[in-house]
């Protein structure tokens, strides 16, 4: 198989790419014409010698051996037409290319041709979290999912057709693709990948969307410079330990880095890790203004797999303001948007939930002893245990294998079932799904939320409960009970003469 990983290049930054191509050491050497479509190679035809970094620390074992250094070749091959424009990137050059293409384009095709129910790979961003970015790794055939907060950067998943677009695909920045095409059928393929972007997305995937306003992107600078001078307190920032570029993870460790000021080289520092104290102690001793200077604020990035080159201080920056739901990403700032809220609507209403018998016990107590009488176990006020060990704070009903937690009033009273029941799966998890009712060993395979609400009007779907907050909870809850290898179930009962 041959992997092609294809970034989206706006039409109009095409020159603009192939002057920084140029200035990188990229020769045009050959060019085809298919189909409509130019297809021209750039290659690092003379690519510079790199220092070695162990060899200096290793010198005394060389004796007479001259210090090696290493070469390393990349490519692109741009593939355009008037109206359309794609890049393959070979090598390195993703670094590059990822300046000049739309970041959007490979999560929208993965919007398309991935296959939800077969994830292989995830990373994501959060907010409202004590998460910051995440991998996730996926056993075959778990079905992706997302916590609250959660708004997807990469996913690596099976395609809906492996004979149009291979058996599994990595979708960033880029989309890669491993697949038995030669470069010459490149054109067809991207004419393929142009008529699917159009059509209406399979899936929905809590996504950012970049901020565009230039207000809004000032504001948020001058935000995070305050942060950086340690002027606000509210706010946290630290060094991005992962980045993405393309379909390619860089962890910040592969690399040294040095801090300078734009126009000013001899402002470099020496070389070392990246940490928030060294850039601090930089922004001090060189008596720069954040505020005015934040974006004149470079990063050398030394490099041993090729030649050094330098970022933004934002591209290598975490930061989230929670407020107002925008985060930095690769140095841009992006919302966690309204694609996020949708999915936890459909989330919500993808839990099976059962309407039950209207009520009219005045609390959650005389219901539960009315259910003990009905056939349940009541298991309200009693010390259930797991495994003899664990106390569980709080079970209400016990059936067929079924967990249920009863609560009544409004979706800000319920919060704490859901807690509870968050709690007892945790525990279960250790347990082999046993536990200990009334001295007798039970199995459990249904977690139930009952949920007993004083409303006069019945809800057709459960996102019609106006609260963000429970939603986002209901969404953890449904995630935690079926990774847990159980089954997720609500009752709704409403009370009487309400």
């Amino acid at each position: 198989m041959v992997k092609f990983n294809l970034y989206k290049i706006y039409p109009g930054q095409r020159e603009k790419l192939i002057e920084k191509l140029n200035s990188v050491g990229l020769t045009k050497i050959g060019s085809k014409n298919i189909d409509g479509f130019s297809l021209d190679f750039y290659f690092s035809d003379e690519p510079d010698s790199i220092d070695i970094w162990w060899t200096d620390i290793y010198k005394e074992f060389f004796g007479e051996v001259e210090k090696p250094k290493n070469k390393i070749y990349f490519a692109t091959l741009l593939v355009y037409n008037t109206q359309i424009v794609y890049a393959v990137s070979l090598g390195k050059s993703h670094f590059y290319l990822k300046h000049f293409c739309d970041g959007d384009f490979g999560l929208n095709l993965a919007e398309r041709i991935a296959d939800e129910i077969n994830p292989k790979m995830k990373n994501s961003k959060f907010y409202k979290s004590r998460k910051n970015k995440i991998i996730t790794t996926y056993q075959e055939g778990s079905g992706i999912d997302f916590d609250s907060g959660e708004s997807l950067h990469y996913l690596r998943a099976k395609t809906i057709d492996k004979d149009n677009w291979g058996k599994t695909a990595s979708f960033g920045h880029s989309a890669q693709f491993s697949i038995e095409i030669k470069p010459e059928d490149l054109p067809d393929f991207i004419k393929k990948i142009e008529e699917t972007l159009k059509q209406k997305s399979r899936i929905k995937l809590p996504k950012v969307i970049v901020a565009r306003d230039e207000e809004t992107k000032n504001k948020l600078d001058n935000l995070l410079a305050r942060v950086l001078m340690g002027s606000s307190q509210s706010f946290t920032v630290q060094e991005s330990d992962i980045t993405l570029s393309g379909v390619d993870f860089i962890f910040s460790d592969q690399y040294e880095y040095s801090f300078y000021l734009r126009g000013d080289r001899d402002s470099q520092t020496d070389k070392g890790e990246l940490t928030l104290d060294r850039l601090r102690r930089f922004i001090s001793e060189k008596n720069i203004n954040l505020e005015t200077q934040l974006n004149d604020v470079k990063v050398k990035v030394h490099n041993e797999f090729g030649r050094d080159f330098s970022v933004s201080l934002k591209e290598t920056l975490d930061f989230i303001d929670e407020k107002e739901r925008y985060c930095l990403i690769d140095g841009k700032w992006y919302q966690f948007n309204q694609s996020y809220l949708d999915f936890l609507k459909e989330e919500v209403d993808s839990i099976d939930f059962k309407e039950q018998e209207e009520i009219g016990d005045k609390t959650e107590q005389e219901f539960n002893q009315r259910k003990g009488r009905e056939g349940f176990v009541n298991c309200d006020r009693l010390n259930e245990s797991l495994c003899k060990k664990y106390k569980v704070e709080k079970v209400d009903l016990y059936k067929e294998k079924i967990l249920h937690f009863v609560k009544f009033g409004s979706p800000k009273n319920m919060n704490y079932a859901v807690d509870q029941a968050i709690n007892t799966v945790k525990l279960l998890q250790n347990n082999q799904s046993k536990i200990q009712i009334n001295d007798e060993e039970q199995g459990v395979e249904t977690i139930c939320l009952w949920l007993v609400f004083d409303r006069k009007q019945k809800l057709n779907k459960l996102s019609e409960l106006n609260s963000l907050i429970f939603h986002m909870k209901l969404a953890d809850w449904k995630r935690i009970v079926q990774n847990a290898r159980y089954k997720p179930m609500i009752y709704v009962s409403y009370r009487k003469n309400v």
